[in-house]
């Protein structure tokens, strides 16, 4: 390898922080500028990789935003298909990280803001009706322990493919640049905070599934509780 970049894929793929990464990258994870050394390798890589992984029915994808991403468009490496709770908090991490009020402070947002905002531009109805379906009925109590639960799934799914980071200890979280992601579907129009916090009010997710191995599907959140049984008798 020179120091500029490398020189074939075998110097890529026996440098010694490639195994690690390539792990993380077929499970999911993005990788943005705050990951100094494997950005950078994957920023000196890149022509190597993008020919490596396409072997793989993969695409390495650099995000306008100064990230990095494995997308699969094929069978062999499958699909981790995000859940509804994921979509909707990974959206709503994305315009929180567009508002000003947050950036100008620390950028750790607190998780029960998270649940607030959600709950703002949704309604607790449509909020509940996507993260706490039930059969029959509605309780409240069922509805807001539920509904806590999956946002508490959602935000440790997008923390292990790299959307954010957690404080557990102060009940905080940190978007990273990839959340920009979930504005895709609005990045072009003239106006995409906007158009983002109607995507989120209207209850629509849309985001290209991040790459997962076979067998990584996760249900969507809509398992059927105890409670639902009993209403159904």
């Amino acid at each position: 390898m020179d120091e500029h970049g490398f020189r074939c894929l075998e110097d890529v793929i026996t440098d010694p922080l490639f195994p690690s990464l390539d792990h993380r990258l077929r499970k999911g994870f993005h990788v943005d500028s705050d990951d100094i050394a494997e950005y950078g390798l994957l920023e000196r890589a890149a022509e190597w990789l993008e020919t490596f992984y396409a072997g793989y029915e993969c695409r390495l994808v650099h995000g306008p935003e100064r990230y990095w991403y494995l997308l699969s468009e094929g069978d062999l490496l499958g699909h981790r298909r995000l859940s509804p709770a994921e979509m909707l908090v990974g959206q709503v991490l994305a315009l929180m990280r567009m508002d000003p009020a947050w950036l100008s402070e620390t950028g750790w947002i607190p998780r029960v803001k998270v649940l607030e905002t959600l709950e703002n531009l949704l309604g607790r109805e449509r909020l509940a009706a996507v993260l706490a379906p039930r059969r029959s009925g509605r309780d409240h109590h069922v509805d807001e322990r539920k509904i806590r639960e999956a946002v508490d799934k959602a935000i440790k799914g997008l923390e292990a493919l790299g959307f954010l980071r957690l404080r557990s200890e102060a009940e905080e979280l940190l978007p990273r640049r990839c959340l920009m992601r979930f504005v895709d579907p609005v990045r072009d129009s003239g106006d995409p905070r906007a158009a983002l916090r109607q995507l989120i009010s209207a209850g629509e997710v849309e985001l290209d599934d991040p790459v997962g191995e076979e067998g990584d599907d996760e249900d969507d959140g809509r398992e059927e509780d105890p409670e639902d049984r009993r209403d159904d008798r």
